[in-house]
């Protein structure tokens, strides 16, 4: 659990650099930005999750891939849809972090069930949490300018619960290579 914990504040430090770069250095939001955005940052999320299988490597892939994909499903969706494709690509990234986690880097692998439940507990908890801090770190500044700080306690926000539901360790059984992680 430790681990999820530091992987959590890991990830929130990322999205802060993240908003820092679009903000700050002044990036302009185009489609390449986007996908190289969700890659790196969702790369870290994979890393973060394979970490405790000490398969850190295999997740930073996972999550490039789920990275890469979610801006993917963004940028069809965004024409028709406008701002909601976000909310979908945000399900489409959970869904495929939780397969990610449950059939590329837990051993033994988690059932099918488990990880389409998890997978949807985490888009719906965190989907709630991102709506609820996309004023916070979206839009126009405050007159005094943007808070980092603020955008990072936001990111914690949003991220921990998905992380914790695909994340959490399975209960040890005493069976062979089902113990804590």
């Amino acid at each position: 659990m430790t681990k999820l914990a530091l992987g959590i504040v890991l990830v929130s430090a990322i999205a802060t650099l993240g908003d820092y770069v679009w903000y700050e250095i002044g990036v302009r939001h185009r489609m390449i930005a986007g996908i190289i955005h969700g890659a790196v940052l969702l790369m870290s999320v994979g890393g973060v999750l394979g970490w405790p299988a000490r398969r850190v490597g295999v997740g930073l892939q996972t999550g490039i891939g789920a990275g890469v994909v979610g801006a993917l499903t963004y940028y069809a969706m965004a024409p028709t849809m406008g701002y909601p494709a976000m909310f979908a690509a945000w399900v489409v990234v959970w869904l495929l972090l939780a397969y990610g986690e449950g059939r590329i880097l837990s051993r033994p692998q988690r059932p099918w069930l488990t990880l389409l439940t998890r997978g949807v507990i985490a888009a719906a908890l965190s989907g709630v949490a991102f709506y609820a801090i996309s004023g916070t770190v979206w839009g126009r500044p405050p007159a005094g300018g943007r808070n980092y700080l603020q955008h990072f306690v936001a990111w914690i926000v949003a991220w921990a619960p998905g992380l914790i539901a695909i994340g959490w360790p399975r209960r040890s059984t005493g069976a062979p290579g089902n113990s804590r992680r």
